[in-house]
């Protein structure tokens, strides 16, 4: 089990940290460095984001068993984050119309890359937040 500030929580936090430091960023910038815009920025969230939930949460579930109700929550959440990477990528604005109006900074309906960060980022913070639970309840 994962235990709050060990190092496996540590990095997986850190790893989400970024993740929603780079989607804060692409949310409110025109260009990032390196990364650049649109799905450049989706995809670098979605790797840094996976990058965390598997340093920190898919290590849970052989001691937890895959069957917990914490598991299965998380893999739900990634499923749906998987559809909203993949709605982002391609445009597919159906998925997404419905979270658009949830973006802040946005003076019109947000473009679907930008939707689908901010949905993506709503989805790895929520998922932290459970693991920040089980840590807690793991000491």
């Amino acid at each position: 089990m994962v235990k709050l500030f060990d190092t496996t929580f540590l990095t997986g936090s850190a790893l989400v940290l970024l993740a929603l430091g780079v989607a804060f960023l692409a949310i409110t910038r025109d260009q990032l460095p390196i990364i650049g815009t649109g799905v450049g920025a989706l995809l670098a969230v979605a790797a840094i984001g996976m990058a965390g939930c598997a340093v920190g949460g898919i290590s849970q579930a052989p001691a937890l068993g895959w069957t917990a109700p914490t598991i299965v929550f998380g893999t739900v959440l990634g499923l749906v984050a998987i559809l909203i990477i993949v709605a982002g990528v391609f445009g597919l604005t159906p998925v997404l119309e419905p979270i658009a109006l949830f973006v802040p900074g946005q003076a019109t309906v947000a473009t679907p890359v930008t939707t689908a960060i901010f949905a993506l980022a709503v989805l790895i913070a929520v998922k932290w937040v459970v693991a920040i639970g089980m840590a807690v309840a793991a000491r």
